[in-house]
Parts: C-alpha cells; sequence; structure tokens
C-alpha cells in the first residue's frame, strides 16, 4: 500500500509540474487563444507572453494545417510556458513558446529527481548528505558559465558573469546545483547497488538540459566520481594515463574565435575553444570515469530487472516517437520532458527516403539500442534460460519495428552473425567452434578478393584518397567541376604525390598528406597483407563511409601533439573549424554537420593515436580473458562492430552503453572466481 501511495504521489505532482506552466496564462491576459491561420499571425506577434501554449493547442485541436511548437530559451521568465510569436515558412506554421533557460533548468531537474524517486529507496539520513562534495561540484558547474561564455549568452537574456552580491542569475545556477547535488547525496547512498540495472532507461530519459551545454546523467556520475576520489576507490593506473593525457592536452591549439552550437551533440561536447573550456570538460570527463569505476564496484547486477528495462524503454522510446511524429504538441513536450539534444523528427516519413530517428537524435544510435536490445534478450532466453512470458515477449514487437525503421543495416546484420555465432558457440565444442571461425573467416578473404577483383585493386586502394582530395582545398582556383576533372587526372596518372605535394602544396590536411605518404612510400608494409591504405580504403567501401571518412581524412589537420594525444575529451572545434575545406557536396548540405561517422576517429581526435591503441588493446584484452560466459564478449563484438561506422560514443548514453558492456563481462568472471574457490 505504501509503494502504490508513493507511486500515486509522484505521478500526480510530476503531472502538475509538467502541466502547469504551460496551462497558466499571464495574470493581465485579455486575449483568447484562437485558430491559428494566416490572419492569425499578426494577433499573436501582438499579443506576446499572454496566451498559454496548452490554451493555444487546445483551440487548434483537429487544426489541418502544419503547426509547430518551438521553444524560446530566450524568453524571459514571464513568457515562460506562453506563445511568444507566430511565424510562417513556407507551408509551416511556428509558434514559438517561451521556455526560459532557468525555469527550464529547474522544471526539468524536478522532473527527473521526482522519477529517479520512483525506483528509489528513499532513507533519509542527514550523515549521508556530504556537504563538501556538494559546494565543490555545485562551483565547478557553475564556473561552465564562464568557460563557455559565448553559447550561455546567446541562449539566456539574464545572463550575466559579474562577481557581485546581486548577480541573481549566477546565485540561481549554484543554488539549483546544490539542490540537486543534495538529493544526488541522498539518493545514491540508498540505491548505488542498483543503479546500473536501470541504465537503459538513459536512451528514453535523456537528460540534455533546455538551454544548458549539460546533462543530467553527467551530474549524477560526476557526484560518484568526486566520491570516488575521495574515498580512494579509483584506479591509480587509469588516473595516472589520464593524467599525462591532461598535460599533453594542456598544449594543443586554442582558437577562441571558433564556436561550435553543438547541435545534436548537446550536453555532451564542447562549444568553445578556450582554455578555461578545456579544463571544465578535462575534469568532467575524469569525474565521468571515476564515477563509471566506482560505480562499477558498488554494483549488483540483475539480468531480469536489465532485461526489462531495456524492453520497456524501447517500447516508450517507439511509443513516444510515433506520437512526437503524428502530434505538434507531443513532440514539444517529448522535447522538454525527456531532455532530448534535439528534437524528435516530427513527420512519420523518413529522412531521405531511407532513416527514421523517431524519438532519438541519431538514427545510427538507436538502431544500434534497439539492436542491442533484442540481442540482450536472446542471450537471456536462450542461453541464460530465463523465463519469459506471452506478454513479455509482445515487447519485441515494437523494438524490431523501431530497427526497421531507423533503416540501420549495419546493425541488423551485425545481430544476426553475432546471433549465430551465440548459436554455434551453443552447439560445437571447441574444435569444431575453431573450424568454423576459419571457414568464415577464409569465407570472407574470398568474399574481400571477389569485390577487389570486381572494382578494381586500384580503385580500391586509392579511393578514400581520391575522395578525400575532392573535399579538400586544391586548385583553389577552379569551378568545383574543373577541379574534379583535374583530380580525376591525377590519379588515373598514379600521380598522388605530385597533386598534393607540388601542384598544391600546403593545401591538404596533414592526414591526407600521411596516408598519401604511406600509399605512395609503400610505408608500413608486410608481405602477403595489403598496405594500411589499402584496406582501411577497401572497409570504408564495404560499409558505405568511402565519402564520410574522405571528408574525415580532408578536415583532419592535426599537429604531432594532437595526432598522438588527440585535442582532448569531446574537443571537435579543432578538427570542425581548424582547417577550412572547399567540400564537394551539393550547395543544399555545405552547412551540415559532418562527423568523423566512426566511433574510431572520434577516439582518434579525442586521444590521439595512442588513445585509440590503447582502446583497441582494452577491448582486445576483454575479449581474451578466459570466462564461461563467453556470450558477453558477444555484446561487446556487437556494439564495437557498430562503433566502427557510427558516432554513438559522441552521446552519453551510448557511452555508458558500452561501460556497462565493460562491467558485465568483467562482474561475470568476478562471479567464477569467487564461486571457483
Amino acid at each position: 500500500m505504501k509503494l502504490i501511495n508513493k507511486y500515486l504521489l509522484t505521478s500526480l505532482l510530476l503531472i502538475i509540474i509538467i502541466i502547469f506552466p504551460f496551462w497558466k496564462e499571464s495574470s493581465k491576459n485579455i486575449y483568447p487563444a484562437i485558430e491559428v491561420n494566416d490572419s492569425s499571425i499578426g494577433y499573436y506577434q501582438s499579443t506576446t507572453c499572454n496566451i498559454s501554449l496548452l490554451n493555444v493547442a487546445m483551440n487548434n485541436y483537429g487544426n489541418k494545417l502544419n503547426l509547430r511548437f518551438n521553444n524560446n530559451n530566450y524568453a524571459g521568465i514571464e513568457c515562460f510556458g506562453k506563445v511568444t510569436g507566430l511565424d510562417k515558412v513556407n507551408d509551416l506554421y511556428i509558434i514559438s513558446i517561451g521556455t526560459n533557460s532557468n525555469l527550464s533548468f529547474l522544471l526539468q531537474s524536478t522532473i527527473w529527481i521526482l522519477l529517479l524517486l520512483l525506483i528509489s529507496k528513499f532513507k533519509f539520513h542527514i550523515k549521508n548528505i556530504n556537504f563538501l562534495y556538494i559546494f565543490l561540484l555545485s562551483v565547478f558547474f557553475t564556473f561552465q558559465q564562464f568557460s563557455e561564455e559565448r553559447f550561455y549568452s546567446q541562449v539566456n537574456r539574464y545572463f550575466d558573469l559579474s562577481l557581485s552580491s546581486n548577480n541573481y542569475y549566477l546565485f540561481n545556477n549554484f543554488l539549483i546545483f546544490y539542490l540537486i547535488f543534495v538529493f544526488f547525496s541522498i539518493f545514491f547512498e540508498n540505491n548505488k547497488s542498483i543503479i546500473i540495472n536501470y541504465f537503459p532507461y538513459m536512451f528514453l530519459f535523456i537528460g540534455a538540459f533546455n538551454g544548458f551545454n549539460l546533462n543530467f546523467f553527467s551530474l549524477l556520475l560526476s557526484y560518484m566520481g568526486v566520491k570516488a576520489l575521495f574515498e580512494k576507490k579509483i584506479n591509480i593506473e587509469l588516473n595516472l594515463i589520464f593524467l599525462i593525457f591532461a598535460l599533453f592536452w594542456s598544449q594543443t591549439r586554442r582558437d577562441t574565435v571558433t564556436f561550435f552550437d553543438t547541435d545534436k551533440l548537446n550536453g555532451f561536447v564542447n562549444s568553445s575553444n578556450n582554455n578555461s573550456s578545456l579544463f571544465f570538460w578535462i575534469v568532467l570527463f575524469w569525474l565521468i570515469i571515476n564515477g563509471l569505476v566506482y560505480l562499477y564496484k558498488e554494483s549488483n547486477l540483475d539480468l531480469k530487472i536489465l532485461n526489462y528495462s531495456l524492453l520497456i524503454s524501447v517500447n516508450f522510446i517507439v511509443i513516444l516517437g510515433l506520437l512526437g511524429a503524428a502530434f505538434p504538441l507531443a513532440n514539444f513536450f517529448n522535447f522538454i520532458i525527456f531532455g532530448q539534444n534535439k528534437r524528435g523528427i516530427n513527420s512519420l516519413a523518413s529522412v531521405d527516403g531511407n532513416t527514421w530517428r523517431g524519438f532519438s537524435a541519431s538514427a545510427e544510435s538507436i538502431g544500434e539500442f534497439f539492436a542491442f536490445t533484442l540481442l540482450f534478450f536472446f542471450i537471456m532466453v536462450y542461453l541464460k534460460k530465463i523465463e519469459i512470458s506471452k506478454y513479455t515477449a509482445l515487447l519485441l514487437i515494437l523494438p524490431i519495428y523501431g530497427l526497421y525503421k531507423s533503416n540501420n543495416f549495419a546493425a541488423v546484420l551485425s545481430l544476426i552473425l553475432v546471433s549465430f555465432a551465440i548459436v554455434a558457440m551453443s552447439y560445437l565444442n571447441k574444435n569444431k567452434l575453431n573450424k568454423v571461425v576459419i571457414t568464415l573467416s577464409l569465407i570472407i578473404l574470398f568474399g574481400s578478393y571477389l569485390i577487389i577483383n570486381r572494382l578494381g585493386f586500384e580503385y580500391v586502394s586509392t579511393q578514400l584518397l581520391y575522395e578525400a582530395s575532392l573535399h579538400s582545398n586544391l586548385f583553389t582556383y577552379l569551378s568545383s567541376e574543373a577541379k574534379s576533372v583535374e583530380i580525376t587526372k591525377y590519379f588515373d596518372a598514379g600521380q598522388i604525390q605530385s597533386l598534393l605535394n607540388i601542384e598544391n602544396q600546403g593545401q591538404g590536411s596533414s592526414l591526407l598528406i600521411f596516408l598519401s605518404t604511406i600509399y605512395e612510400q609503400s610505408l608500413f608494409n608486410f608481405p602477403y597483407i595489403p598496405n594500411l591504405v589499402t584496406i582501411i580504403s577497401f572497409v570504408s567501401i564495404v560499409i558505405n563511409r568511402n565519402e564520410m571518412w574522405g571528408i574525415f581524412t580532408a578536415k583532419y589537420n592535426p599537429n604531432l601533439i594532437e595526432s598522438l594525444f588527440g585535442n582532448g575529451p569531446y574537443q571537435l572545434n579543432n578538427y570542425l573549424y581548424n582547417l577550412k575545406i572547399r567540400l564537394d557536396v551539393p550547395e543544399g548540405k555545405l552547412n551540415a554537420l559532418y562527423l568523423p561517422h566512426s566511433s574510431f576517429l572520434d577516439i582518434l581526435v579525442f586521444f590521439g593515436f595512442f588513445g585509440l591503441l590503447m582502446f583497441l588493446f582494452f577491448n582486445f584484452y576483454v575479449l581474451k580473458q578466459k570466462s564461461t560466459n563467453p556470450e558477453y564478449k558477444f555484446l561487446l563484438i556487437f556494439i564495437i562492430l557498430n562503433f566502427a561506422k557510427s558516432d554513438s560514443l559522441l552521446y552519453l548514453n551510448s557511452f555508458v552503453l558500452l561501460a556497462f558492456i565493460y562491467a558485465i563481462n568483467f562482474k561475470s568472471i568476478e562471479h567464477e572466481n569467487e564461486n571457483a574457490k
């Protein structure tokens, strides 16, 4: 009975908190909400900050016009939840709703804290509150306002960095952070052993603060990180390596002019390119890493709860994505309530005729999560023999539909291949399994030979360099068409070095020059193994990443330190803006955000060659660990295969998913060792 009352009270409070700000109109409002059409544009533009969102929505129920509710973070507090304007773009009517950043911060924090109460064993003890941790973290996160001044000055009309006693802007931010960490302090002590079992809900409640370049779960993990550091429950080797990298990151280039508006990565990427923002993101990532290690040490995995968490979260994601696509009001509330870092798609039709990202900011990322959920369910039922009801089986329908709509062929293919490997492993002994692996390897090699033979070895070897050259600043005095013709001539003649180092000396990126040198001078060649550039180029063709990796090769222009140690965690500015290139893409796509399109390349940008090498060796180490439960290694194989061609590591929930896979593998080995004693 107590539990039911807790759920009812929390749910009622949530409904009130969500509805009231968007229902209440201005106390002096004399203007009724009317139907949105061409004749009412002037009406809504002249009655700003009076009419509430919900009144407009109710008066436009059944309106057949193409409506969209947009959030206006720069509006004042008095405009929160009310119409701040109406514009028409082509056939789209855009209704702007005031969502002041400060009030959104408070509203979203309250919603997510109340939701955490639903899974919480909540016992209040004052001794559980560590006010030192709370104070330090509140100061640290308030400091972000200074380090990313350009970002915050553009999204909040009250932005003020003056250090004075009457600066309520900074004081309010500090106070909200303080209250959040007070709750975290109590929540974590009561629930640290079970939190990991609910991590899949991070894909539903994404946690990006509206008007802030922060994520709610970054705050929670940072609290765990500070606790780990003060209680000395850390991995010393990991922290020493991180310190060495941080010293090199401090020597990377900082061009304070460049600015990244964060786009769909909002909440988990640096917007600025100065020393103070670099410091903030280095410390934040350091705390998150230590927080994840601490959480791993304190957690008790419950596979049954995890399985249900995955299934329930993906079902809600698909349902809410469909609702958001069908109803403008649902689309707006999805953004606020669930902390989306990019508004969900507002149409049931696919983008560019193929992908439908629905609720998520990335079709690739959410497709991987759908496939991961199905793979985990398969492992639980097929190998772990977890009993399920017929009603549980129904929960598989929507994730399959979501995976289909996301059109993530790599996720589908890897799901099939890994599932097949799991079945083969369970039926075959080690010797037979090795024969199957060898046979499959030979088939892959033979298939690769056929592809190369059909396309031509010269084409396969140089296609990546060719794509990169098309997107580089070569022959800047020529038109795009003439430039393409000239570059083709040089490649057909096999004169790549002449093209880059004589005719266009100093115009190509350092990565393009480096790869062309490897190719031309046959560096890193081994007997019976194709050239390194040939291998990368072939892979890019097979997984349909040739153009995207070509753009990356054309853009990535690191100096020696940056190439070895990277630019620092979640620092994209140098990659995006250090070298301005003339992209060979249609004019309508010139201003699109071109990410590396591979988490491996993201790691290269952030942590350099040494970081990428350590990442690969660590995964090899995990896979080589002896275990009687090797099925969890297949989870790692699945995610690594997908991360190779997607930017999923740029999203906090996908980053935590990878950390979870490491955790379940190591927990399994620990459990085996304990039973062996």
